[in-house]
């Protein structure tokens, strides 16, 4: 069995890039034009909004007296997207070579070694074109390529490709219905090849080598379910401490007066997170609005649905139109209380010009 075994780890910036400031951000970057990403479609509709992808220093892995090479790269997004790829090549192995690679400690560790010094080096150059936050959410996932025809690599390892998909290393031990269920929602572009995509990984059974289009996509795919869970946390975190603290605003009195600048500091950091997410959301989804070809797009669908892509953009829509609502609230609020002070304030003004008539006719 050939092929090649893609290990992706992903993150999130919090800030968004230019392709001026990541053109030439790190040595080595990847020329598309092979890929054929920027040309137009026959409807004229470009293929991808690609990222800048670097090639970082490979490195080498020594099991026995065997040499094991993986090519490194970064997948850096417009949107604030970070994709670090590990790559490594399969030649003549077999299915417990591939589980060894998946699951085996010390490869586990290696890679875990190789990410932490390709995530410095990548994070070390964004330093000095943004400030930038990556948070403790991350994504990780796998992509398997595998060099052969869908009828022959099925027949011998279908259980094995659903164990890969779902993360099981005994895949022997499935249950023969459930591999089926799974094996039936394979999409195929023709009758030789075929892609899965699960929850843990994708994998890809064709004779020809060119899966850079399918592997983008489960990037993105995973990016921009990264995106919808950390915006979904933040936005219900801050509606929570929103609801709190308006909870215990002052109903009347003064002190609901010496609080009404926090009240607009609360309206404020609503409208940013509100404005900021939205941007953020609808940059992450426009990275494949635009596929324009039905077999990537079929790809893409198979990921909204592993990944249930929908149900998270509703997610953050109902948080979006809740955030809404406490900005409409919290701003009825600062109108009321302001128009009630300018009540008290021509009050005032009337109380002091009868005073000072009364005090004149006495006078007089």
């Amino acid at each position: 069995m050939e092929g090649e075994i893609v290990y992706l780890f992903m993150y999130d910036a919090g800030v968004s890039f230019t392709d001026e400031q990541l053109a030439g951000l790190l040595k080595n970057q990847e020329d598309f034009s092979k890929y054929e990403y920027t040309k137009p479609n026959p409807e004229e509709i470009s293929t991808f909004n690609v990222p800048t992808i670097f090639n970082l220093k490979d490195e080498t892995l020594t099991i026995g007296d065997v040499q094991h090479k993986f090519k490194v790269q970064t997948a850096l997004y417009r949107f604030g997207g970070i994709s670090i790829r590990i790559r490594h090549q399969v030649t003549d192995a077999n299915y417990s070579q591939i589980v060894k690679f998946t699951f085996d400690k010390q490869i586990s560790a290696f890679i875990q070694t190789v990410l932490a010094k390709s995530r410095k080096k990548v994070e070390g150059a964004l330093s000095k074109i943004a400030k930038f936050d990556i948070g403790q959410m991350s994504e990780t996932y796998r992509f398997y390529y595998i060099d052969g025809e869908k009828q022959q690599i099925l027949g011998k390892y279908k259980k094995a490709i659903v164990g890969l998909m779902i993360d099981e290393p005994d895949a022997e031990t499935l249950d023969d219905a459930y591999v089926d269920s799974l094996i039936s929602k394979g999409f195929s572009y023709d009758n030789k090849n075929v892609f899965f995509a699960g929850w843990e990984s994708a994998v890809l059974i064709d004779k020809e080598y060119a899966h850079e289009h399918e592997l983008l996509i489960a990037e993105i795919s995973n990016l921009q379910l990264l995106e919808m869970r950390i915006y979904h946390e933040r936005l219900t975190k801050q509606i929570e401490a929103s609801s709190k603290y308006l909870e215990l605003f002052p109903k009347s009195g003064p002190g609901r007066y010496i609080r009404d600048s926090k009240v607009r500091e609360l309206n404020k950091s609503l409208g940013t997170l509100y404005d900021s997410t939205r941007s953020i959301i609808n940059n992450a989804n426009d990275m494949v609005f635009g596929t324009g070809e039905w077999y990537l797009s079929r790809i893409y669908a198979t990921f909204v649905s592993a990944f249930k892509l929908d149900e998270w953009k509703e997610n953050i829509e109902n948080d979006l139109d809740a955030i809404g609502k406490e900005r409409e609230f919290v701003a009825d609020l600062i109108k009321f209380d302001y128009d009630v002070l300018l009540e008290y304030i021509i009050i005032l003004l009337i109380v002091i010009e009868i005073i000072v008539e009364v005090f004149y006719l006495l006078r007089v």
